[in-house]
């Protein structure tokens, strides 16, 4: 087994610190998920801290920062379309936002390190002060909930299915007490149950590769088409037109073999123009599709000078059915906050997207409630999006990955949308331009996927039951335990003075 204190020993200096578990972080997250390096990255990380007599701050900084840097890297592929100018625009903004999750990392760590000096209740505090952070990412700014530490289990079903007792953020709190006990037993020089516990983390990783089939038939079912034509997007260039015919094409091809499908879907962004009042273009859309069937269509909308990113149904008439606009905006990529319309466009970055306000779920064929998600609104606590999750047959994403090209941004963005529909216990059906196009289950697993730059279609036959499932939120479950415990470290503190 390894001998976490030999390899503590062995770094001597704060760059070997920050590039050893910075790695270990990173391989640990999608598309790695090497779950138990989480918890060596971490637990190597304090333990450095709370053996060292005069801890260097700028380490605990600059660490927090490289593996922010590294993990959120794929943002800048969304600009390299642009040219170099936008290039450059690209690495300043991943470098603030870097630079903004890093400092509150390390503002979490060194408040804990200032107000709590018992080596006892900063071995557990330390760590739970990545939930509290990852907590704040849920609201700061519009929110940016992105990789939670429950993320590293996005390939493991046997450790999701906690996920509807626990949530998201309460697994997180589980895998970082656990951080704690590694750290306190391998600080009061006990190697056995640190050791054992790592051992039983790299067992758990190993378990998930094993397959959990739950799927149930049943004789009714609401047939979905996802179409993929693996086109990527560009700052500078787009032929609306041209895109069109290749859906159009790939549909065809699609329903040619699927005729009875109940629901084709496209995915954001699939037609980059103002939609509304197009009456040619939902036309021709239509003309694809008969009258038992609906087409789901990402564009845009302009109301009254503002500009909404909008999901379409439309019906085999041309007929725009029902509609819902998203309400989680991408900082920097759909708005610049405290920038006018007038600045952005000054600075050719075209007109700021106004956030939906309107909570609905969609009324599909065969009855079908399904929750309508755009983008990265999937990485959010479910009922914050919409609150008649809990009576919804699914949820359907329409996203477009392909900004991100062939990074690994597709992938984080997949498991973040899988957490949190395993989480409500709700299928994810997730249609995108390039990829990752998927189909998954309420357990968490991948029934049907197209791999990123690949051109395809899904059909998919859901099963229509009504089963009752769990379907609750932890979330300020999560809040009010975490400020207990800080609360109750920091009277405890208090009372001992």
């Amino acid at each position: 087994m390894l001998n976490l204190n030999n390899l503590l020993s062995s770094i001597s200096r704060p760059s070997y610190l920050i590039i050893i578990c910075s790695t270990l972080y990173i391989f640990s997250l999608p598309p790695f998920g090497i779950s138990f390096f989480y918890y060596l990255s971490f637990v190597i990380f304090f333990l450095n801290i709370l053996n060292s007599d005069v801890f260097l701050k700028k380490k605990i900084f600059y660490f927090f920062l490289v593996t922010q840097l590294v993990t959120l890297s794929w943002i800048i592929q969304s600009f390299y379309s642009g040219g170099t100018g936008y290039l450059f625009l690209g690495i300043i903004l991943v470098s603030i936002l870097s630079l903004f999750v890093a400092f509150l990392h390390y503002s979490a760590t060194i408040l804990i390190l200032s107000f709590y000096k018992q080596k006892l209740l900063l071995i557990f505090l330390l760590p739970l002060g990545l939930s509290i952070v990852e907590l704040l990412k849920e609201f700061i700014f519009g929110g940016f909930p992105w990789n939670p530490s429950a993320i590293i289990y996005y390939k493991n079903i046997w450790i999701l299915k906690s996920l509807p007792y626990l949530g998201v953020y309460g697994l997180g709190l589980v895998v970082h007490l656990i951080i704690g006990l590694m750290i306190y037993f391998l600080y009061y020089k006990n190697k056995i149950i640190p050791s054992v516990l790592l051992a039983l983390s790299i067992i758990f990783y190993f378990f998930g590769f094993i397959e959990n089939n739950n799927i149930k038939k049943t004789d009714e079912t609401h047939n979905i088409l996802l179409i993929q034509p693996n086109l990527y997007e560009s700052l500078v260039e787009f032929d609306v037109l041209k895109n069109l015919e290749k859906y159009e094409q790939l549909t065809i091809e699609a329903l040619s073999k699927s005729p009875k499908t109940d629901l084709i879907i496209w995915p954001e962004g699939s037609l980059p123009i103002d939609l509304n009042n197009r009456i040619g273009l939902l036309s021709r859309v239509s003309s694809l599709i008969n009258e038992d069937q609906k087409i789901i269509v990402g564009s845009s909308a302009i109301e009254e000078d503002q500009l909404f990113n909008r999901l379409y149904v439309i019906d085999h008439q041309g007929k725009i059915i029902d509609f819902y606009d998203k309400q989680k905006l991408v900082l920097f990529g759909e708005y610049i906050p405290f920038i006018k319309p007038l600045v952005s466009k000054f600075l050719n970055l075209g007109m700021n997207y106004t956030p939906g306000h309107v909570q609905k779920t969609l009324n599909l064929p065969k009855d079908i409630n399904a929750v309508p998600m755009i983008c990265f609104e999937s990485i959010f606590n479910y009922q914050s999006i919409n609150k008649e999750i809990c009576g919804s047959d699914m949820v359907i994403q329409i996203s477009n990955d392909s900004w991100f090209g062939k990074w690994y941004g597709p992938h984080q963005h997949l498991a973040n949308s899988l957490l949190r529909s395993v989480e409500f216990q709700k299928p994810l059906i997730r249609s995108t331009p390039s990829g990752i196009t998927s189909i998954v289950d309420r357990s968490g697993k991948i029934i049907q996927t197209i791999a990123s730059n690949k051109k395809g279609y899904l059909y998919y036959q859901h099963p229509i039951t009504k089963n009752q499932s769990i379907c609750s939120s932890t979330l300020n479950s999560v809040m009010v335990l975490l400020f207990f415990i800080f609360l109750s470290s920091f009277l405890y503190v208090r009372i001992k003075k």
